[in-house]
């Protein structure tokens, strides 16, 4: 009975003639009855807005700098969140803004110190040593030396952290002051190399060689982008550009007198090195006495607002007899 259900293409061949027979007989006549076709789904007619739909991505909350999921997430947790420092200065008077000023600008001057002291820390170790175990040379001379060569050190390490802004509050933060740090050593002994190359040009009879400042733009600019730091040539004297003039704008006339008088009696090599320190002491002090004019200004404005709201205090109203107003 294999010849019901067999798959072979050549079954007819094999089915029995009387087989055959009968089912020719019994076929029915007439044409082939065609099966229904299977219905169409209906097309949707797709507007034309959908006809190119535009995904347009979520905006993500935003989250403060203090939170770790800058993505947005815990966005609903941070939405009334205030800075402490911004919740702090909301309830400092006037004296604790002025405090603060000063004691950002001791602070400063304070790690100017420490950050001359680190980059003296081969010639400190030889003064520390001189005192501990002095031979008989240093004992002669009180290690006078080394105590010279360690205080050299320090004070030319301070005044080029100066020139280079260390004490100015507009643009110090840490990240600043390590460069600063390190710029200053690499300029201090490009110092050393141009003082070693006049002595040694004094000791041969030869004339003495005139070098640029190490504090100068060019050298400076060359230090930043860390460029080779070789003795230049000194150049010609160049005018003083507008932000040195600004800085003198705002120091009495007879206060820039004296300065101008104390670096005239300096040596020619000298003179420009500690002018462009003293530039940036000066520049300092008037970023701090902007700051301090800046809070009495916002004090008065909050002290007026207050006065009109009736809610002037006993000090507010001693600063109004005294014409502080």
């Amino acid at each position: 009975m294999g010849w019901l259900w067999s798959g072979d293409s050549s079954a007819k061949d094999k089915l029995d003639p009387s087989l055959r027979d009968f089912l020719e007989k019994e076929a029915p006549i007439g044409p082939k009855p065609t099966l229904p076709k299977p219905a169409a789904k209906p097309v949707e007619r797709l507007q034309p807005a959908q006809t190119q739909p535009q995904t347009q991505t979520p905006e993500k909350p935003a989250v403060p700098p203090q939170s770790q999921f800058q993505d947005g997430r815990y966005a609903h947790l941070w939405k009334g969140y205030t800075p402490q420092q911004e919740l702090e200065s909301r309830g400092k008077t006037e004296q604790d803004k002025l405090r603060d000023i000063v004691d950002a600008y001791n602070d400063r001057k304070a790690r100017m110190g420490e950050a001359a002291l680190e980059n003296c820390a081969f010639e400190y170790l030889a003064q520390f040593d001189c005192f501990r175990q002095p031979n008989a040379r240093q004992l002669a001379t009180l290690c006078h030396s080394e105590s010279r060569t360690f205080n050299k050190c320090y004070d030319a390490q301070k005044k080029v952290l100066q020139a280079l802004g260390w004490m100015d509050a507009s643009t110090w933060n840490p990240e600043a002051s390590e460069r600063m740090q390190m710029h200053a050593d690499k300029l201090y002994q490009q110092k050393l190399e141009q003082q070693r190359l006049i002595d040694e040009a004094k000791e041969k009879g030869l004339p003495e060689p005139q070098f640029e400042s190490v504090l100068s733009k060019q050298n400076m600019a060359r230090v930043a982008s860390g460029g080779q730091l070789t003795p230049m040539p000194r150049a010609a004297s160049s005018e003083p550009d507008e932000e040195e003039l600004n800085v003198w704008r705002h120091i009495k006339p007879e206060s820039r007198q004296k300065y101008e008088k104390k670096l005239s009696e300096l040596p020619p090599e000298e003179r420009e090195f500690e002018r462009k320190a003293l530039l940036g002491e000066l520049r300092a002090q008037t970023g701090m006495a902007k700051q301090v004019e800046q809070t009495f200004i916002e004090e008065r404005i909050n002290r007026m607002k207050r006065r009109e709201e009736g809610q002037a205090t006993i000090g507010d109203t001693i600063k109004r007899w005294w014409g502080w107003d």
